[in-house]
């Protein structure tokens, strides 16, 4: 599904985890949003080819997530980006 872009998004959050998505899943659709914890993790996606949209001034799991969250909604409002196709489960 990752290669078919039935992900919006990917959140890498260190090198090993870009290197075995991609290495067992293959590198994520071109419309995927590559969302990245920090410079390093970056820089190994860059090295897999892969497109880094998100990457937060905080390498951590809170800031990358707001990131990722402002990242998405700048995009619908731009017209980029459809709106999601199911409903949040948050409450």
């Amino acid at each position: 599904m990752i290669k078919t872009g039935g992900f919006d998004a990917v959140c890498f959050t260190s090198s090993s985890t870009v290197r075995n998505l991609v290495g067992i899943a293959g590198k994520p659709h071109a419309r995927t949003i590559v969302a990245c914890i920090g410079p390093k993790t970056a820089e190994t996606a860059v090295e897999f080819g892969l497109r880094v949209d998100v990457q937060p001034e905080t390498a951590a799991v809170g800031p990358l997530v707001e990131a990722l969250a402002e990242h998405a909604a700048r995009l619908r409002t731009e017209g980029a980006l459809p709106p999601p196709r199911k409903k949040s489960r948050r409450r």
